[in-house]
């Protein structure tokens, strides 16, 4: 496999970003939801009458008669740059790991063990690129409505938390996040990858162009995204607590607010204070989003990497095999 040239790498990028823009346009309400439901102490049931939000149909009913329609799509713009910033690094790395991985012949009989490692070393690029913004995304989206943190823009919350918490604030949960995010990622990218060769396997006398289906690309996606977010989940909800310790303050009508400094203490003080099951509280939003998020997010790719970028690397490897064929014919001789 040869080197892809800037032109390509950039459209790969661009794809990227196209990608993770157009997804978080349809699930931020989903990951509103998601966020509610982590930073609830209290148990999530529809018999649970102290509890702020009792579950999906509840929270998106109670979150509609508080704030409105706004309130359901809070943090989206921080979430845009969130998801644009890592959808771009996500993409182009990936590509760029596969190109080198391909070179080794140790990954040539091991194309599943390749899909998981350059996929999970794109998500973890990603998500040191993108961090501060899910920081902020975080914050916006958990503090009371009426606080000034829920209407920080993206820039503001950069200075916002920088001044007030520092470097360490614009990282909280960073070492957590890419302990998670490696296995996500990966998974993710292997099982897509799995299922797409499935197709390819079963439907590939009557397709010679090797095209899967958009639906088949959409249903794996989703597949793909539930497997992979299912595994993960607890490291998730931690992550997001340990990210919202400090400024209880600003979360005062959601009632008791989870203790979270570190790792250690948010797993010692959810497993004693709430039980197993408080490791998946938000679990049905979250895999609902991931299944939708992941299966916009590979299709719209896979169909810009094929109408755009994959003509764009035919062109270019067709100039340079003509380039290479003129260097090839014999000079004719010069008479003088």
């Amino acid at each position: 496999m040869t080197d892809n040239s800037a032109t390509v790498q950039v459209l790969q990028a661009l794809g990227g970003g196209v990608a993770g823009g157009l997804t978080r346009s349809l699930v931020q309400p989903f990951d509103v939801i998601k966020i509610r439901f982590q930073m609830q102490v209290e148990p999530v049931g529809k018999h649970e009458h102290m509890s702020k939000y009792r579950g999906l149909l509840h929270a998106f009913g109670n979150i509609y008669k508080e704030e409105g329609l706004r309130g359901i799509w809070r943090g989206h713009n921080s979430g845009q740059v969130l998801s644009i910033s890592y959808a771009v690094v996500q993409f182009w790395s990936y590509e760029r790991f596969r190109v080198i991985a391909h070179k080794m012949p140790f990954f040539d009989d091991r194309p599943l063990l390749l899909y998981f490692l350059c996929g999970g070393l794109a998500g973890c690029l990603g998500t040191m690129v993108a961090q501060p913004f899910d920081v902020i995304r975080t914050q916006v989206v958990a503090a009371d409505p009426s606080s000034k943190r829920s209407r920080m823009g993206s820039l503001r919350g950069l200075r916002f938390i920088a001044a007030t918490e520092g470097l360490r604030g614009l990282t909280r949960g960073m070492f957590f996040t890419l302990a998670q995010i490696f296995p996500l990622v990966g998974a993710n990218f292997l099982i897509y990858k799995y299922l797409n060769a499935l197709v390819l396997f079963i439907v590939k006398k009557s397709n010679p162009d090797h095209n899967i289906p958009g639906f088949c690309l959409f249903v794996n996606g989703a597949l793909a995204g539930v497997a992979a977010k299912f595994l993960v989940y607890p490291a998730d909800l931690i992550k997001k607590r340990i990210q919202l310790h400090g400024f209880q303050q600003d979360r005062q009508t959601f009632g008791r607010n989870p203790v979270c400094p570190t790792a250690k203490q948010c797993f010692m003080n959810t497993l004693k204070d709430e039980g197993l099951s408080g490791f998946y509280k938000g679990v049905s939003p979250t895999l609902l989003k991931s299944g939708i998020s992941s299966a916009f997010y590979f299709t719209i790719y896979d169909y810009i990497n094929r109408y755009v970028i994959h003509p764009a690397q035919d062109r270019e490897e067709k100039r340079r095999k003509e380039e290479l064929a003129k260097r090839a014919e014999p000079k004719k001789a010069s008479w003088t």
